[in-house]
């Protein structure tokens, strides 16, 4: 398999990356590959078939009937007696330490009403995470694991990475098909007692239109009073100052 993956990857180092709404496999990129296949997944495993341990084998268990692990290959149940398989890129075992191209990819769980399983990717260095639509293996890069809103019409993801301060976060509708990502505005549309570069880390929905982002921040930098709320009119994120 991995010698298969590497010939794979080498011819097609050119591919394009999933950076797109609603890239359809086969996604072919330098680091990583996704096909949708005509096998059925995964009612053959069975209540007696062991889940191999692995870093996302507590999703796997609860979700036998739609996703199943081989080693490298993460096997995703679509509609139409199909699958979408992802494959890692790790070279060295199962390390990506010292490893700029590597890729491990691990799923989270499985939104029903939504039909979106949500696969997170571990790199050498930050993370990347992706819608995978269950109906045909389209795939939507957001920023980071999103958090689902009350209604589930809508989701919202933070990455607040030291490298890249809020660059990944981002409101998902979710009322569309394929769903699509909304960039935050800045911060600094807000007239704040002092310059906010940086969200609070953890987000909480208030209602289906408001999230309210809360934990600490550095106090001599940022006014600790201040509140990060965003809402959500007709379908666009903006702050609430």
């Amino acid at each position: 398999m991995r010698g298969l993956l590497a010939v794979i990857l080498t011819a097609t180092a050119s591919g394009a990356l999933a950076q797109e709404t609603g890239v359809l496999p086969p996604l072919i990129t330098t680091y990583s590959i996704a096909v949708v296949v005509k096998e059925k997944c995964c009612d053959w495993q069975g209540e007696h078939v062991p889940v191999p341990d692995s870093a996302d084998r507590e999703a796997l268990e609860k979700l036998r009937d739609r996703a199943y692990r081989n080693g490298i290959v993460l096997q995703l149940r679509l509609d139409g007696d199909r699958s979408l398989k992802i494959v890692d890129n790790t070279i060295v075992g199962e390390s990506c330490e010292g490893y700029d191209g590597c890729r491990k990819h691990r799923l989270i769980g499985y939104w029903p009403k939504q039909h979106q399983y949500v696969v997170d990717a571990d790199l050498w260095e930050g993370r990347d995470t992706y819608l995978v639509s269950a109906r045909d293996g389209r795939l939507l890069r957001v920023g980071s694991p999103p958090l689902l809103s009350p209604s589930g019409e809508y989701a919202i993801g933070v990455d607040n990475s030291i490298a890249y301060p809020n660059e990944g976060s981002e409101l998902i509708d979710l009322r569309k098909d394929p769903p699509t990502g909304i960039r935050l505005p800045s911060l600094s549309s807000c007239p704040w007692t002092k310059p906010q570069l940086w969200l609070r880390p953890d987000p909480r929905w208030l209602d289906d239109t408001r999230i309210i982002f809360e934990g600490s921040l550095d106090p001599v930098q940022f006014d600790p009073d201040v509140k990060h709320i965003l809402r959500i009119v007709d379908g666009r994120p903006e702050w609430e100052c």
